[in-house]
């Protein structure tokens, strides 16, 4: 008989992971899995559950929000190549990016039916100084609000509360002076209030990339870097430059692809990697694994 993990998150968004266990294992067990329940009861309990139970399994499927799913990722890449079980993704965060930019259904029983039977496709994922991510790695502006925004709050508000604590930071944007070079030849320096190297089309629900741009497994990420605006109209060139992923003309928001990248500070600048505290250094090197992680996927192409 096939053989499902089901790690979930009990706490994440409003505990619907909580509410819904009992239609997603439905779910699973007509599918003809075994199935093992491993509620997660503190932080790092995903990595350890993926990593020392994963390779006995056929299908690791986790439930939760963006950290739930980096924590599971984690786990799954710290195996060999060849014991890397098929990952399956039911989101129960509050903005649930990466689940936007692989198109997955809205209801948990739909969601169920893709993680369980959904065709496997490897996708790209990344390390920022030894931190994997799956779908983002970020520094300056809104970059803490998912992590520094109380569980409360977000359980309360939703997306609206990510909205909130966005806008208590225009009042005073800090800026990091960046030289950011990658290994296919590009250099730029400046001063930068915000700066991401994703994989995703939906960044904390603020920033919102078009889909036929982001491709998951083409080893590069996109990078994009906004300089300080000085003007409303700046502030217009940024929006317009971010629903498009094309550079600003002038020159407000720059960006490129690569999959080798490295940001130098003459300061530490802490970074967010998929929602969390990615840790605080001067010098921050990232770099795309290509194809590393198969994920079981809907209809995304």
């Amino acid at each position: 008989m096939k053989k499902l993990l089901y790690i979930y998150n009990p706490a994440a968004g409003r505990k619907t992971a909580k509410i819904n266990l009992s239609d997603v294992l439905e779910v699973f067990a007509r599918q003809g899995y075994e199935i093992t329940v491993h509620p997660t009861q503190e932080r790092g309990d995903a990595t350890a559950a993926a990593r020392d139970l994963g390779p006995d399994y056929d299908r690791v499927v986790c439930c939760g929000g963006d950290g739930t799913l980096n924590e599971t990722v984690r786990g799954v890449l710290e195996l060999p190549e060849e014991k890397r079980p098929v990952l399956g993704y039911i989101p129960a965060g509050t903005t649930n990016d990466f689940s936007r930019t692989l198109e997955l259904p809205k209801t948990p029983p739909e969601l169920a039916e893709v993680a369980g039977e959904g065709a496997p496709r490897a996708i790209d994922v990344g390390t920022a100084e030894d931190n994997p991510f799956t779908y983002v790695a970020a520094f300056g502006l809104f970059t803490d609000v998912s992590y520094s925004t109380p569980q409360a709050s977000k359980n309360l508000l939703g997306h609206f509360a990510y909205v909130l604590e966005g806008m208590g930071k225009l009042a005073n944007i800090p800026s990091y002076h960046m030289k950011v070079t990658s290994t296919e030849g590009h250099e730029v320096e400046d001063d930068f209030i915000y700066g991401m190297v994703g994989n995703t089309v939906s960044v904390g629900g603020l920033v919102n990339l078009p889909r036929d741009k982001v491709l998951l497994d083409d080893g590069r990420f996109e990078v994009i870097l906004i300089r300080q605006p000085k003007s409303a109209k700046d502030w217009q060139s940024i929006l317009t430059a971010l629903t498009t992923l094309k550079p600003s003309e002038d020159g407000v928001v720059t960006g490129f692809t690569a999959g080798d990248i490295t940001f130098a500070c003459g300061q530490p600048v802490a970074w967010t990697v998929d929602g969390e505290f990615g840790g605080e250094q001067a010098v921050t090197h990232i770099k795309n694994l290509p194809r590393a992680l198969t994920m079981a996927c809907g209809s995304f192409s």
